[in-house]
């Protein structure tokens, strides 16, 4: 009774507005007063604000930060969609699936959910309007996938934090989204064929000297993002390790272009820190209600009553998907993370499931619920960078979310999508 007490003033926080982070913190620390007493919670948060965010994978999470943000100054997203459009533009359905291309591409340079989204937003969506899509699916294509393949194809900001929360190998979780955003990208590239066709959508044909010189700005960074995959792969270095060369090589080669200076550079390292400062938070506050949650039993009883339920594992793991997509409705992709996995974690380890394909899995959904309203934060980005109302951008994003589902959908019934390569490591 008192861990459903908590969890009711828990959204009744957030309904008030309370950022997820502090929420956490108040509803965990009230929780656990009123469980254990003022001795257990003075000596929980006297240890827990430092030890919840001290440890060297953690770094991880500033260092591929700052690589999205020194990429975002060197304004290499402009350099890669432009590079797709004048290759692929032509095509039927080129510009659409330049835009995917581009949104994977940018995804593996910034693992960021909300700054691939508005950047793509600004880049892409004018462009597609102006060779004769829909306003409605230009924006909700950007929406809805930009985010996705930001977080699912390494490196992977959601995936890192999974990883700590839950103590997998974060190299493993960052392999494991490279064939499931692949696939997504396979998926969506078909689709934006088939509705192009019944669109009049004309894009010029660029010269081949025009396209072979689009090149010169954008290689270093895609032999950047190959080298971070193929040392997480072999393991010839940590994630963090991975993170701290991909910093340092988009800084060397924004410097290299001439697209960073030093204003550039001071802005990029006190983004990072604001980012990183809010997650760190939400971190913290994680712990702290994860805690109460474990001085309540509460997880241990869940497990013990779906046991006793007889329900199949099939069942339970629909249930909890549909639980996400609920709740990623409300709370932002972080906090819904933080604030299930206490609760939903034990009960996929107990019946059996891979924890690496759940975490593919838990990102995929909770990126769905960033584009459903209430809070659908992607969609406010996007239709304020693209000047599409919120309505149109929601309407365009309904065919891509049903994409999203069927992806999910496909790696439930074949997980080996998503273990292949992390098995092979």
């Amino acid at each position: 009774m008192l861990a459903l007490f908590i969890i009711a003033l828990l959204i009744i926080l957030l309904f008030l507005g309370m950022p997820i982070g502090f929420t956490l913190i108040v509803a965990g620390s009230i929780g656990i007063y009123l469980t254990d007493g003022i001795d257990t919670l003075s000596s929980m948060l006297s240890t827990t604000v430092y030890s919840s965010v001290n440890g060297f994978t953690f770094t991880t999470i500033p260092l591929f930060i700052l690589m999205a943000h020194f990429i975002s100054k060197s304004q290499i997203a402009e350099d890669l969609y432009d590079v797709l459009v004048k290759w692929i533009g032509h095509l039927p359905g080129g510009v659409g699936i330049s835009t995917v291309a581009a949104s994977a591409g940018f995804g593996a340079l910034s693992g960021s959910s909300v700054a691939a989204t508005s950047i793509m937003s600004k880049i892409t969506i004018p462009e597609m309007i102006k060779i004769g899509y829909k306003d409605s699916f230009a924006a909700g294509l950007v929406a809805t996938t930009t985010g996705t393949l930001a977080v699912v194809i390494p490196p992977s900001v959601p995936l890192i934090i999974y990883g700590v929360q839950t103590e997998n190998s974060i190299g493993k979780l960052l392999i494991a989204g490279v064939l499931p955003g692949l696939l997504l990208a396979v998926i969506l590239s078909v689709y934006i064929i088939y509705v192009s066709r019944k669109m009049n959508t004309n894009n010029e044909k660029h010269s081949w000297k025009s396209r072979w010189s689009s090149l010169r700005n954008i290689w270093a960074m895609i032999l950047l993002v190959l080298i971070i995959v193929l040392v997480i792969y072999f393991g010839w270095g940590t994630s963090t390790e991975a993170a701290a060369f991909g910093a340092l090589g988009a800084l060397v080669i924004g410097l290299v272009i001439k697209r960073l200076n030093f204003n550039s550079i001071v802005e990029a390292l006190i983004e990072t820190v604001e980012q990183t400062s809010m997650i760190f938070i939400i971190i913290l506050g994680g712990h702290i209600f994860a805690y109460f949650i474990t001085l309540t039993g509460l997880g241990q009883n869940i497990i013990t009553s779906i046991a006793e339920s007889g329900l199949s594992k099939w069942t339970v793991l629909f249930l909890i998907i549909f639980a996400y997509l609920i709740i990623g409705c409300f709370i932002d992709a972080i906090g819904s993370l933080l604030l299930t996995l206490p609760l939903v974690y034990p009960v996929i380890i107990d019946l059996n499931f891979d924890p690496i394909w759940f975490g593919i899995i838990v990102v995929l959904l909770l990126e769905i619920g960033l584009v459903t309203p209430p809070v659908g934060i992607n969609l406010f980005i996007t239709s304020d960078y693209s000047k599409v109302s919120v309505k149109n951008v929601f309407l365009g994003s309904i065919p891509f979310i049903f994409i999203l589902l069927l992806t999910v959908i496909i790696l439930v019934i074949f997980p080996q999508i998503a273990l292949f390569l992390p098995g092979n490591m």
